[in-house]
């Protein structure tokens, strides 16, 4: 790469101990951390992005969406870039089903708990609105902040018919639960007393489990799942592990 690379994303009010609201963001930042590929954060507004979805990359002049798509583009054409060359086949496919329990039915799990719990919903309003001004020029910010409270209805409304659309918004409270406590349990088996999900070395789906745990645990959205992870010692001390090597 000849230019600095940038990754558009959300972003967090200071002071929260997290690099983002969104695990897809927390991901990519990780595996280039990771890989030690150096790049630039900045607020990114979501809706003149490629495929209305943040994070994207700018990579010599080309905006790529999607953080997976980042990711294999980077090992196509860095060579810094973790690339799991240490795993074997069966390894490599295992690392896909981690990354899908991961990214579809825990990841919609806790897109239920944010927007379909109405104490977690206010938890999240005064983020969503950090976010919200961040992302905007400054001369729309008093039309912003003066229309917050149709905007943040709007935009509840909307995530519960995505999670309608989606599935996980047509099961009760307790339903949900369920699914999240098993898919975690499940995480934690896989990762057993091993520091990364394949021995000694991380591979790129340890950037998704750091995310999906930092998400569940750091975020300040209250749950039976959130009770879950944190009182997992093993999920716990692989968050804990790339935090103090690669956040810190």
């Amino acid at each position: 790469m000849s230019n600095p690379l940038i990754v558009y994303k959300f972003g967090y009010p200071a002071g929260h101990g997290t690099p983002d609201i969104s695990p897809f963001v927390v991901k990519l930042e990780t595996w280039l951390r990771l890989s030690g590929i150096p790049y630039e954060g900045r607020t990114g507004g979501r809706s003149v992005m490629p495929k209305a979805k943040l994070p994207v990359a700018e990579i010599d002049g080309r905006l790529i969406p999607d953080s997976s798509a980042i990711v294999a583009h980077l090992q196509a054409h860095d060579p810094r870039a973790l690339r799991d060359e240490h795993l074997s086949a069966a390894q490599k496919a295992q690392s896909l089903a981690i990354q899908s329990l991961l990214e579809d039915r825990l990841y919609w799990v806790t897109f239920y708990l944010r927007w379909c719990v109405p104490a977690n919903v206010q938890r999240y309003k005064p983020l969503l609105m950090d976010y919200a001004l961040r992302a905007v020029p400054g001369w729309q910010r008093p039309l912003v902040k003066a229309m917050a409270t149709p905007i943040m209805s709007g935009l509840a409304k909307n995530m519960r018919q995505q999670a309608w659309q989606q599935g996980v918004g047509r099961h009760g409270p307790d339903e949900v639960l369920a699914q999240g406590l098993q898919g975690w349990q499940a995480v934690a088996t896989l990762l057993g007393d091993q520091p990364y999900l394949f021995g000694e070395r991380p591979s790129s789906v340890d950037a998704t489990l750091f995310a999906w745990v930092h998400t569940v645990a750091r975020h300040p959205f209250p749950s039976p799942v959130q009770d879950f992870v944190t009182a997992q010692p093993n999920l716990m001390a692989h968050h804990d592990r790339i935090w103090a090597r690669h956040w810190a």
